[in-house]
């Protein structure tokens, strides 16, 4: 008889949020983000790894055997990858952009959004952007796709497990309206709607990251490459908040498509990956 994979979604959410909230909502005050001092870096990148280490603790102290291998296949087996996906990815996400764009100019903003950014559109203190992206991109999905969104299906079909995620992961990232100079902080100062969009805008991304995982035998490596994806094709262009609050729309529309032209994989009785 193989060996039963059991998870602990309450204990691997509240270690997320608990020590990730800390770090994040502690790092401005005992820490300089203006000059990114060694405090508030460290307590930048702890907060950034947590998904990842509230992951590993669970699954080390688990003493499970099966779930160690499930984590570490999905995180290395390339053969777990249909990089067929990967190449719709890398023409969805551009394609969701130059959409976006184009619908904004009828409401008078420009094509200027088209031009190469020569720069990123936020900074961390002086935290290379470049490197916050892969990390955040790496780090999180290690918890994310390693532990959290499994976690849930235990107990929710997929379609209910990635909506709770989707919110969760959205929450998650509540402490950077906070930080001086990172991207939410500056949403937060233009307009509260673009607030409002950031949350919303995470959902589907949600959908759309777990409908690719399903097609790829839960790959977390593969969830990296496409949140990286994401992550760098966001900071391609000069585009304003605004349109990204289109591209939010474009989003919902593709991850509902996902969902009902593939409804097996989200209310399904899909085979869930084993070691």
């Amino acid at each position: 008889m193989s060996e039963t994979i059991a998870y602990e979604p309450k204990q691997f959410f509240i270690l997320t949020f608990a020590v990730t909230w800390t770090c994040w909502f502690a790092a401005p005050y005992l820490g300089d983000p203006i000059d990114s001092d060694l405090i508030f870096l460290m307590l930048m990148l702890a907060g950034l790894f947590t998904p990842f280490i509230s992951a590993l603790y669970l699954i080390v102290i688990s003493k499970n055997n099966a779930l160690k291998s499930l984590f570490f296949n999905k995180l290395f087996n390339i053969k777990y990858i249909n990089w067929r996906t990967i190449a719709l990815f890398l023409i969805l996400f551009p394609a969701s952009i130059i959409i976006s764009v184009l619908i904004s100019t009828l409401f008078g903003y420009s094509f200027d959004q088209f031009t190469i950014a020569d720069e990123f559109s936020f900074s961390i203190g002086g935290i290379p952007t470049l490197l916050i992206l892969l990390l955040a991109a790496c780090f999180e999905e290690l918890g994310w796709r390693g532990y959290a969104v499994e976690s849930l299906t235990n107990k929710f079909n997929y379609f209910e497990a990635t909506a709770i995620f989707g919110l969760l992961w959205s929450l998650w990232h509540l402490p950077m309206f906070f930080i001086p100079e990172s991207y939410q902080a500056e949403l937060l100062q233009e307009n509260f709607i673009l607030v409002i969009n950031f949350f919303v805008s995470i959902i589907p991304l949600a959908f759309i990251i777990s409908w690719f995982c399903k097609k790829n035998r839960g790959s977390i490596l593969g969830a990296i490459l496409i949140h990286s994806i994401i992550n760098l094709t966001q900071e391609f262009f000069v585009v304003s908040p605004y349109t990204k609050c289109i591209q939010t729309l474009i989003l919902i529309v593709i991850a509902a498509i996902f969902v009902i032209i593939d409804r097996n994989v989200f209310f399904g009785d899909a085979e869930k990956v084993r070691p």
